[in-house]
């Protein structure tokens, strides 16, 4: 009697066809992120805010690879955000005059003026940790050095300086430590002086994501809309190598609804230096640690009070975790190896949402995320298919 190959393997799939996209590979997946396209379309993957302006903008994934989402973080902001009103806030000088316009101002003063800035302590130049701001100034008048400081808004904060002397077309770049809203000149001392801002112009160089959107067509996005827990895209005015970069700290997103399920597969590419405490995902009931469904941090836990399934990692490297669980048996492989098992009696019954880069609210990941895929049943049979493909796509070894 004759038994073909397939059927003498059973129904694993060994390799996907030529062109499958990853969600044609194995349908019906609960919630999809990635920064490819994961349908072989050219899906919307990302909502990015600008750190300079908080600026946000969504991008496909041909908008990623094309480099437009990179040119729309890094796009130089001319001008003011607001234009300035100086005043002096230390010594015995005093402005004497002042105009300004969206790109320019000029101030001048007599004697002592020691402090000049607004005193509101505006945002009047936006820019974030990272960024460059480049004052083109001409000056006039110094008996000595001054220094350009530029300030938090409604701080007395100072996140860059640097020291400013007489002279024609000077270009002052400061490198920002944090987030820059105003500008005070200090040790201003003169018989009389005018300063000429030419040109005013910020050089963004960081971008965060405020959405990763689903791919699987269910519309579970992923979301973190507080700015400073955002993970990062772009980091020094490039796009980061391994996707979506959180700090260890307060970073973390979570799926808009809630993802309910008996069984369940994940597929993970991930990257990070604590593994062993952080939640790459999670997914817990009511974010009760004693009723958890899933937590992928280099192990795996299935259901309520099961022991944890561990696996080799190696945390230098980008990863591919491949976590399963059929009903009766959970499994974990890292980089298409040979799944670890534990066979459990207990099954899952949650209905929360999932937590990225983080689990229960805590334990952060520091690290990265560029691709997680999330199944409610049962994926053995496309396993091999599935790291096959993304395997393949990031030359994961």
């Amino acid at each position: 009697m004759h038994i073909s190959l397939d059927s003498a393997l059973g129904r694993q799939r060994r390799l996907n066809s030529v062109g499958e996209s990853v969600l044609q590979i194995a349908p019906n997946a609960a919630a999809a992120y990635s920064l490819r396209s994961l349908t072989g379309g050219d899906p919307k993957v990302v909502r990015v805010r600008r750190g300079s302006n908080n600026v946000e903008s969504d991008f496909t994934a041909s908008g990623v690879s094309s480099g437009a989402l990179l040119d729309f973080v890094t796009t130089p902001q001319i001008g003011w955000n607001s234009q300035p009103t100086f005043s002096n806030d230390s010594g015995t000088g005093s402005v004497t005059s002042q105009s300004s316009t969206a790109t320019t101002a000029t101030v001048s003063f007599t004697g002592d003026a020691a402090l000049i800035r607004e005193t509101s302590k505006p945002n009047h130049v936006l820019g974030s940790s990272g960024d460059q701001v480049i004052f083109n100034i001409s000056v006039s008048g110094l008996d000595s050095a001054m220094t350009f400081r530029l300030r938090t808004s409604g701080t007395n904060t100072s996140v860059a300086s640097q020291s400013v002397s007489n002279g024609d077309n000077q270009d002052i770049t400061l490198n920002l430590t944090g987030s820059a809203g105003y500008l005070a000149i200090t040790a201003v001392a003169s018989s009389g002086g005018t300063i000429t801002f030419n040109s005013i112009k910020v050089l963004p160089k960081s971008g965060f994501v405020e959405t990763w959107y689903d791919q699987s067509g269910n519309g579970n996005d992923a979301v973190q809309a507080t700015a400073g827990s955002q993970p990062k895209i772009v980091n020094a005015g490039a796009l980061l190598a391994d996707g979506l970069t959180f700090d260890g700290s307060d970073d973390s997103m979570a799926t808009t609804s809630a993802i309910s399920s008996t069984n369940i597969a994940i597929a993970c590419v991930s990257k990070s230096t604590n593994n062993a405490t952080a939640g790459i995902f999670s997914m817990l009931d009511g974010f009760n640690d004693g009723h958890e469904a899933l937590y992928l941090a280099g192990k795996i836990r299935i259901a309520s009070n099961s022991s944890d399934l561990d696996v080799s990692i190696t945390t230098t490297n980008q990863n591919l975790y491949f976590a399963n669980y059929d009903g009766s048996t959970q499994s974990l492989s890292s980089n298409g190896g040979t799944p670890s098992t534990k066979s459990t009696s207990q099954t899952i019954s949650v209905n929360a949402v999932g937590q990225i880069g983080s689990r229960a609210g805590s334990n952060k990941l520091n690290g990265s995320i560029e691709e997680l895929i999330v199944y409610t049943s049962d994926q053995s049979a496309n396993r091999a298919a599935l790291e096959t493909n993304i395997i393949s796509h990031y030359g994961i070894s």
